[in-house]
């Protein structure tokens, strides 16, 4: 049992607390931390986790194996490094980091340190996701020539200040929520070579943003994110050979050429308990992790490529 300390208890701090507590036979939130103390102990007595005063506190404590951060972007890579320093494993949410300078910084702490970073781009573990990667690894939908990935809803249109903050996220919901896509689509098919992107500001700022991508492979792809509308999800491969799109989080559509759309059902899986669980294993050595360190340096590359895109209104490599 990975026993681990949950940093940060807002939206995404609860959401780990469910996909965990009392589900999970692997991973053991054994302490939980926020800047609201009275939060803390709340959360602590519903779920009979111990608190701890901040942060560092928990890096000194011997009965902490791992470390869960939902903090500001911004703070990754400081707490990563102080992290490593410390012999904790390491499981940020995404962005891993604000530059690729920080994420190499961060794993080049990690490997130094020989602790396994975890990251929070749960859409590899979902279940339509893996079929379509055991697809695309097949051959089975030809060459992947285009994709499309949007995830929008209104949960962060309120009072979410830091993710309102440009510095934390220059483009808006593409880094809280476009990034997801950005993520799945090279562990699809590849690194990303190219990005245009685009962020207005309509209701409130950063509201609508979107980004055209290149890969290495040679396929394009569409990611885009809307804050302040209706939950809306969509996630569609094309290849040469035919299609496949994520119907809900138990089903894909699968169109060949030739044929007629059919329609397979899934078992449900929670994506953040998968991703979660199979960090605990790279861990303990069962299993290999489906992140590479490389995989995360390569996301903040192409975060930073987009965020130059923004400014300047033209495509921008990734570096």
């Amino acid at each position: 049992m990975l026993n681990v300390a949950l940093i940060g208890l807002g939206w995404w701090g609860q959401t780990h607390i469910r996909a965990l507590h009392e589900k999970s036979d692997k991973v053991r939130i054994d302490t939980v931390v926020d800047l609201d103390s009275n939060l803390s102990k709340k959360t602590a007595g519903e779920i009979g986790a111990r608190t701890a005063p901040s942060f560092e506190a928990v890096l000194a404590d011997d009965a902490i194996d791992a470390v869960i951060l939902v903090t500001p972007h911004s703070l990754h890579t400081d707490q990563i490094v102080a992290g490593a320093a410390a012999g904790k494993h390491i499981f940020t949410e995404k962005p891993f980091a604000l530059s690729k300078s920080e994420a190499k910084r961060a794993v080049t702490a990690a490997e130094a340190a020989g602790i396994m970073l975890g990251l929070g781009h749960n859409q590899r573990y979902g279940a339509p996701q893996t079929v379509i990667k055991s697809m695309i690894d097949a051959g089975e939908l030809g060459e992947v020539m285009h994709m499309e990935g949007n995830t929008s809803h209104d949960t962060l249109s309120g009072e979410h200040a830091w993710r309102h903050d440009v510095k934390q996220a220059p483009g808006g919901g593409l880094w809280h929520m476009g990034s997801h896509f950005l993520d799945l689509f090279q562990h699809y098919v590849g690194p990303i070579t190219e990005v245009y992107a685009q962020a207005l500001d309509v209701i409130i700022p950063r509201d609508t943003a979107s980004a055209l991508l290149t890969f290495e492979c040679g396929a394009s792809a569409y990611i885009g994110n809307v804050m302040v509308t209706r939950d809306n999800r969509m996630g569609n491969v094309l290849g040469s050979k035919g299609w496949a799109k994520m119907t809900s989080p138990t089903s894909v559509q699968i169109a060949m050429r030739g044929g007629d759309p059919k329609t397979m059902e899934l078992d449900p899986v929670d994506p953040v308990r998968a991703n979660m669980e199979g960090f605990a294993d790279a861990i303990s050595g069962t299993a290999p992790y489906k992140f590479t360190n490389q995989q995360m340096i390569h996301d903040v590359a192409a975060l930073d490529a987009m965020a130059l895109s923004i400014k300047s209104g033209k495509r921008e490599p990734v570096a």
